[in-house]
């Protein structure tokens, strides 16, 4: 089946945001190297923010998935949020790794950007939960606060990957999460 303009679009759109950041990317860009007429950036789209709720959409829904599926094929609560972790590195090892695109898009907009805003926000209370129900799982009398803290290892462990240009900081996030895990009752 042939991909639509708007799948173009949308997929052009968020591999150049996750790259570059979205105020680094122009719609000339993403017209062009989408292959797409500009009246059908239009035509889908009202505006460049429109076009990167779909993209940063895309992107975070292709993110969970990839969780959902790590955390499906584990053996346990406590192997799926190892896995989780092993997922990122397995990102930060890639060589278009740009960090959190999420965390990326957070710092790169404004706070009147509440659409974008929300949708990053979104991204994180969506992994948040997750870590909270295996958390949860596991037996944890305090599933929230660890959902907290494997969120911020996982994070920080992101952009320090980024920073550093080496997967060690996401290795070393994911020992501390398992002894997080290994007191947990």
């Amino acid at each position: 089946m042939r991909e639509t303009a708007t799948d173009r679009l949308t997929a052009t759109a968020a591999r150049l945001f996750q790259d570059r950041g979205l105020t680094r990317v122009g719609i000339n860009e993403i017209i062009r190297e989408a292959d797409v007429a500009r009246m059908s950036l239009y035509n889908n789209f009202k505006s460049k923010e429109d076009l990167a709720l779909a993209a940063y959409g895309a992107v975070s829904k292709s993110r969970q998935d990839a969780v959902d599926a790590a955390i499906d094929a584990a053996d346990g609560p406590e192997a799926a949020i190892l896995a989780i972790f092993d997922l990122a590195a397995g990102l930060a090892g890639r060589s278009s790794f740009r960090g959190c695109a999420f965390i990326n898009l957070a710092a790169h907009i404004g706070i009147e950007d509440a659409r974008l805003l929300d949708l990053a926000r979104g991204h994180k209370r969506a992994l948040r939960a997750r870590f909270e129900g295996l958390a949860r799982d596991m037996g944890d009398p305090a599933p929230e606060a660890m959902g907290r803290q494997l969120l911020a290892l996982w994070d920080g462990a992101l952009v320090d990957a980024f920073i550093e240009g080496d997967v060690a900081p996401i290795i070393a996030a994911r020992a501390a999460a398992a002894k997080i895990i290994a007191r947990a009752p």
